[in-house]
């Protein structure tokens, strides 16, 4: 019973010893949070007091040009608050192989429908070619 006790009472001492050491580093992500937002929404308010012709396109195209910076922003500071905690680059090497796989999605999506004839006429033909050789 007590050999027990003290293999339970050592992975609790465990435990809360990771938690110590990790408590710290939270508490450090959240500051990089808070200050990284503060100056993406400080950028973004630059951006938005562009005025080159104060025309209403101008403005419209400022705004679209903002608000992807506060996305992209946004989303660059949690990689690199998730990168300061040890998960990064896991996550960033997820990402990279879903927007790889978007982009190629995307691309057969668009290309799809404008090669399909060119796309039919290539299958047939080796669809000729194999009944030959049998």
């Amino acid at each position: 019973m007590t050999e027990s006790f003290n293999v339970v009472l050592g992975a609790l001492s465990q435990m809360w010893i990771q938690m110590l050491v990790f408590i710290p580093k939270v508490i450090v992500a959240i500051v990089i949070w808070v200050i990284g937002k503060y100056f993406i929404n400080l950028g973004v308010k630059l951006i938005r007091k562009i005025n080159i012709k104060g025309t209403r396109i101008d403005d419209y195209l400022i705004g679209i040009f903002s608000r992807v910076v506060l996305v992209v922003g946004k989303f660059l500071l949690f990689l690199i608050v998730l990168d300061f905690l040890g998960v990064g680059r896991t996550i960033i090497g997820a990402v990279a192989n879903g927007l790889t796989l978007m982009v190629a999605i995307a691309l057969g999506l668009a290309f799809g429908k404008a090669l399909e004839e060119d796309a039919k006429e290539v299958v047939q033909q080796f669809k000729k070619h194999l009944v030959k050789k049998q």
